[in-house]
């Protein structure tokens, strides 16, 4: 049966793993003016600088708007920020400003075992049981683009 069990996960977490949906769309204003960074912090992925505490301390406009939606699990939110430069680089940005991340856990899974026998004067048993959050991760990023 435990056989049986890593067959599936060991299938199903790839899958998993590649259930992020990533959409960008294109940001439109009125005059387009340029926003005056006041600063931040930021950390560079690919070659690109991603905002996560405040913007960029000079005068960009915004592109666009990438929103994401993907598992918390290991692989998926170890390819985010990668995602991210990509889907940004595409669309002509500079950098990217975090607007938002969340988690929430959406489930666990849950796996028991359990093991009981007898002899001529005695019964013994044991189990284990083991439960794992599933998470789920939504994040919001400008795609901006610094001007001269």
């Amino acid at each position: 049966m435990n056989i049986y069990r890593s067959l599936i996960l060991s299938f199903a977490v790839p899958f998993l793993a590649s259930c992020a949906q990533t959409n960008y769309e294109t940001y439109a204003s009125r005059n387009n003016a340029p926003i005056h960074g006041q600063g931040g912090t930021s950390a560079v992925t690919d070659g690109m600088a991603i905002w996560d505490n405040g913007e960029p301390p000079r005068d960009f406009v915004i592109l666009g708007i990438i929103d994401d939606e993907r598992p918390g699990g290991l692989i998926p939110m170890a390819q985010l920020k990668s995602d991210m430069v990509k889907k940004a680089k595409e669309a002509g940005g500079d950098a990217l400003v975090l607007i938002r991340s969340d988690s929430q856990i959406a489930g666990y899974y849950s796996s028991s075992t359990a093991s009981a026998y007898a002899t001529g004067n005695g019964a013994a048993g044991y189990g284990s049981t083991v439960a794992i959050p599933l998470r789920h991760h939504s994040s919001k990023f400008a795609v901006i683009k610094y001007v001269q």
